[in-house]
């Protein structure tokens, strides 16, 4: 840490600070130490803590959820933009090329406006900790705070606190090994793919900042690759720049460079060892003034595709910054006519101010309190909601949170096209389960497989019989198919099983077959593939055991049908004369028996030798079936006449079981 700048005890250094003496005591320093960690705790923990409340949305809406990171990203650069401004103020001056024009602006009231486009990439040379700090505070002057994306090392990522909320901001951490960063940097730049959503992606091509160690590394690294080394930067790495930009080419339009350098930092010495830590918000020493010169290139006319070009091409760029930065060192400023120029060119006293390049000063300035204090707004409200009770288990329906969350993960993997679709036909339903037989699946066996088939056809023939035409069927809208014609018959689909069975280029017909019926597997189905399996063969297996019962049921149905044709029905012999025995005890009784209301047919037990093909009927809607009551008079009648009533209604019982058990049997 301490390598960095990161250093909280008193530096060592002969010559005078260029900030000048220090300005605050033992008890002051003290003081500013305790109020400046107790203002970024609080602030860092509110905006985890933050975070943390948010993160179940990407469950939910991962669209929602990147918003909701944006705003926390945008709350921890007021953060740091505040207590730049309490507790080390510094000016700010910007300038830039030709090719800035119309992208900076001064307003009012002092402040800088920039006006840079909502995608683009953006390269720094690295001088000090507090470079990301400055360029994170340039995003916050075009509204783009809360859509940066740094890219920082591996270590940064370990950090407590600050590691865990640079991960939830989607920072891009790399450990210096390609091998192992590039499918990592490859998923989090197509996370930023969408030309739609804005973003502002930084990176650092020298890796590290500028220090003693590291200015050695440079040089030995120049020396073996037989280069010239930089005087004020680090040799740039092109290979993470090159990446972004061919992964970012189809929707970003600009690559923005920043030469930026410090004030006051005396030659052969590094800002970091003088600009700490302690010298800026302890000590009031901050750097006297940091200093931006922009330049930007449309990246379709740099040589993306071609490796060694663009590492000379990036060399070039670098070279020119070092040249800005010799210019800089010796007059304090600026040049007016580009880099080249200036290196060349033997200032004499009094020409300083003809070649010096225009320039903007501000200073690190945020939106007030208000817009700091809304950093605690949402645990502070959440924090009120748990105090009040609005917020307790029992007010939870946790199985329709859940519901909610799987109904939203489908929802999203069908718009992103990551969802398996459904097989077009039953007929591509069984050459895919034969494919997968073939790749090693659950077995399918061919008998099964060929009688569900079967009685899907005979259920379709059964509903057109029914409903007399097929034009009566509910029907979908034709749609294309690329696959292969289906089979027209029951030996055409054996041979097309067994060629695909074969010894020979098994595993290569297989896996053909299985592209040409659904593309490219999607990772979602690698992981539902067992129980997939595990259901085919529980299905087939159920098949091929439920087709022999079905032709036996059917074989004895048909015997017993066979057996009772032309013979009298028992059941509606027993009916008839339990009817005649209630009719006789009502005449005895001096009952008239009502007659049945007009449209309305008794009710008939159908016999099992009856057409089993006709379905039965509706009953008419119109008109109902009344139920006829005996008159009071019927009460007094003895108790034989009741008994035999009874065993009438034992009768006609009996024979409504043994009807249902005939239907039950067919």
């Amino acid at each position: 840490m301490a390598d960095s700048g990161l250093r909280v005890s008193k530096t060592n250094t002969a010559e005078p600070h260029p900030s000048g003496p220090v300005q605050h005591g033992a008890m002051g320093q003290a003081e500013r130490a305790f109020s400046a960690a107790s203002t970024f705790l609080s602030g860092v923990l509110a905006i985890s803590a933050t975070q943390f409340l948010g993160a179940p949305l990407k469950l939910v809406d991962p669209k929602s959820y990147d918003g909701y990171m944006a705003w926390t990203k945008e709350s921890f650069a007021v953060l740091v933009t505040t207590m730049t401004q309490w507790w080390a103020p510094t000016v700010v001056r910007v300038s830039g090329d030709d090719s800035m024009r119309g992208q900076l602006y001064q307003m009012e009231d002092g402040s800088l406006k920039c006006n840079f486009p909502h995608r683009l990439v953006m390269m720094a040379n690295h001088q000090l900790y507090t470079d990301w700090l400055y360029l994170w505070w340039i995003a916050y002057t075009n509204k783009m705070h809360g859509r940066i994306y740094i890219i920082l090392k591996e270590s940064l990522k370990k950090i407590p606190i600050f590691g865990w909320g640079a991960q939830f901001y989607n920072f891009i951490f790399l450990a210096r090994k390609w091998e192992q960063d590039r499918p990592r940097f490859r998923r989090h730049l197509a996370h930023l793919n969408n030309p739609q959503d804005p973003m502002w992606l930084l990176i650092f091509p020298e890796g590290t900042n500028l220090s003693a160690t590291t200015r050695e590394k440079s040089r030995q690294w120049a020396e073996k690759n037989g280069i010239n080394d930089m005087v004020h930067q680090l040799l740039p790495r092109s290979t993470g720049l090159q990446f972004c930009l061919q992964e970012l080419q189809k929707n970003t339009n600009w690559l923005y460079d920043c030469t930026i350098a410090y004030e006051g930092v005396p030659p052969g010495q590094f800002g970091q060892d003088i600009f700490t830590l302690r010298s800026s918000f302890f000590e009031g020493r901050p750097p006297k003034s940091v200093n931006m010169y922009w330049r930007r290139y449309r990246i379709s006319e740099i040589p993306i595709e071609n490796d060694k070009a663009f590492a000379m091409w990036l060399k070039n760029r670098w070279t020119e910054k070092d040249y800005l930065l010799e210019n800089f060192s010796r007059h304090g400023c600026w040049p007016a006519d580009g880099p080249i120029k200036a290196v060349q060119r033997d200032y004499k006293d009094g020409d300083k101010t003809q070649y010096k390049a225009k320039f903007i000063e501000t200073e690190v300035r945020a939106g007030g309190f208000e817009e700091f204090m809304s950093i605690f707004a949402p645990i502070t409200a959440a924090a009120t909601a748990l105090q009040s009770g609005s917020i307790a288990p029992e007010n939870l329906d946790i199985d329709k949170l859940l519901g909610m969350v799987a109904q939203q993960q489908q929802k999203n993997l069908l718009e992103s096209g990551a969802a398996p679709n459904a097989p077009p036909s039953q007929d591509a339903m069984r050459r895919i389960l034969m494919a997968a037989t073939e790749a090693g699946g659950a077995p399918v066996k061919k008998p099964a497989l060929q009688k569900y088939t079967s009685s899907q056809k005979a259920l379709q023939d059964a509903l057109l019989n029914a409903t007399g035409s097929p034009n009566s069927l509910p029907t979908k809208p034709a749609k294309t198919s690329t696959l292969p014609r289906p089979p027209k018959s029951q030996d055409e689909i054996r041979q097309v099983l067994g060629k695909a069975t074969a010894p020979s280029g098994r595993r290569a017909s297989v896996q053909a077959k299985l592209n040409s019926l659904q593309g490219s597997t999607p990772a979602e189905t690698l992981i539902t593939r067992p129980l997939s399996s595990a259901l085919t063969k529980g299905a087939a297996a159920s098949l091929t055991s439920v087709g022999p019962k079905a032709a036996q049921l059917k074989s004895a149905a048909a015997k017993e049908a066979k057996a009772s044709a032309g013979k009298p029905n028992s059941l509606q012999g027993k009916a008839a004369a339990a009817h005649k025995a209630v009719l006789a005890n009502a005449s005895a009784n001096g009952v008239t028996p009502k007659a049945m209301p007009n449209g309305v047919r008794r009710p008939s037990v159908q016999s099992a030798g009856s057409n089993p093909s006709k379905l039965p009927t509706r009953p008419s809607q119109g008109r109902q079936m009344s139920t006829t009551s005996l008159p009071a008079s019927s009460k007094a009648a003895p108790k034989a006449n009741a008994a035999q009533g009874v065993a009438a209604k034992n009768a006609l019982a009996a024979a409504s079981k043994s009807n249902a058990a005939n239907a039950v049997r067919k």
